[in-house]
């Protein structure tokens, strides 16, 4: 994105960032519109995250649209709350003042947060009658649900065509997998992730649906996604060859 050119002095940056409690790791307080844009893609580590390419690299060769066209607004590790603060700044800022969809991931740090602080070796299925957490996960996905619905509303209130995407399954094979305490997933522990991450997508396709918001169904190509290992670049990260899946999807959605 654009930054300004002008150099400020130590004192006056010390000024903005009293008057910006963001503080100067917060690009937005710098940066200028970039009516370029007409997509905006936000989200956690799923639209910005560790492999080579992620899956908005893909979409202007698919759309036949300029790459200067889409902005990649991916934080990793960010949960849904966090997201709206944001998503709001960007949207008040007017940073992208041309733009017309915004592609929404977002979630998934919510899931992982409380599988960290309830369940961290994944014992436990959420699906089980026994499962000790039972009210609390619901609550969790009452909020997540609620946040993403939020998140929804404030690019619709934007003038934006929001497009949502839910979340792929955790490869059944032993895998890196740095937020789990023992730093890998074994087959037994990806099964009961992915009972988690189903009841996830089932809140988000519900948000999608209750603010008549367009879903990219990621979940539905299960088959395809952990039919082959290199789809993956770790337990919960897609590699290059799995965004470039997931971007003909958003395309074809795009399309619509």
């Amino acid at each position: 994105m654009p930054r300004s050119r002008f150099t400020f002095p130590l004192a006056a940056t010390a000024c903005f960032t009293a008057i910006f409690p963001c503080g100067c790791g917060d690009d937005l307080v710098f940066r200028l519109p970039d009516p370029a844009v007409r997509t905006i893609a936000f989200g956690d580590s799923a639209t910005k995250g560790p492999s080579e390419r992620d899956y908005v690299t893909f979409l202007p060769g698919l759309l036949s649209l300029g790459s200067e066209t889409f902005a990649n607004e991916g934080d990793g590790g960010e949960t849904s709350d966090e997201g709206i603060v944001r998503l709001r700044s960007l949207m008040t800022r007017g940073l992208f003042p041309n733009a017309d969809v915004l592609l929404y991931w977002e979630g998934g740090n919510d899931l992982t947060d409380f599988i960290q602080e309830t369940d961290p070796l994944l014992i436990f299925s959420p699906d089980s009658a026994s499962y000790p957490f039972a009210a609390q996960l619901a609550d969790k996905l009452d909020e997540v649900q609620a946040n993403i619905e939020t998140a929804i509303a404030v690019g619709q209130d934007a003038g934006l065509r929001v497009i949502v995407a839910n979340y792929f399954f955790m490869p059944d094979g032993s895998l890196d997998c740095g937020p789990l305490l023992l730093d890998i997933l074994l087959p037994v522990q990806a099964a009961s992730a992915n009972r988690y991450v189903t009841q996830l997508n089932e809140r988000i396709r519900q948000a999608a649906a209750n603010r008549s918001a367009t879903l990219v169904d990621v979940a539905a190509e299960d088959a395809v996604l952990r039919g082959d290992s290199a789809n993956y670049h770790n337990c919960n990260h897609l590699s290059a060859d799995g965004n470039e899946i997931v971007a003909a999807l958003i395309a074809e959605a795009m399309n619509q």
